[in-house]
């Protein structure tokens, strides 16, 4: 089989280069050095474990450095989306004309609402006594 993959890669120049870049990662992984851990590596990393970060921490701890003008340009930005908000809307509203269209309100006499009450129960009692379903009269 590696014979095969050795006779591949020979033919290939694709597959050769990507062999080559391989072996460059592989060396350089095999060269690295980590770096040292301190003596008390694990009683620092058990301390912050234990630490109870509040949202008031987290709010007011140093940010990351890529986001550390977020907040303050967010917050301009909204205020200028306010002030523009503020200055297009006009200061009074137009007046409302009445249409010819709009509806006339009459006014009634106390004598016509209590006959119109009337009409309403006596239409009430009537359709109890009819079913829903037809028209024939309850027996």
């Amino acid at each position: 089989m590696r014979a095969q993959i050795e006779q591949h890669l020979s033919a290939c120049p694709a597959c050769r280069k990507f062999a080559a870049n391989q072996r460059t990662v592989w060396q350089a992984l095999d060269s690295w050095e980590p770096a040292e851990v301190s003596i008390d590596f694990d009683r620092k990393l058990y301390q912050r474990i234990e630490q109870q970060v509040t949202w008031w921490t987290r709010l007011t701890r140093p940010l990351n450095p890529l986001f550390r003008n977020a907040v303050p340009i967010a917050a301009a930005a909204g205020l200028v989306m306010v002030a523009c908000f503020l200055m297009n809307r006009p200061a009074t509203a137009p007046p409302v004309t009445p249409s010819e269209e709009s509806a006339v309100v009459e006014t009634l006499q106390p004598e016509q609402v209590e006959t119109a009450l009337e009409d309403m129960e006596t239409l009430r009692e009537f359709s109890h006594l009819v079913r829903p379903d037809s028209a024939e009269p309850k027996m």
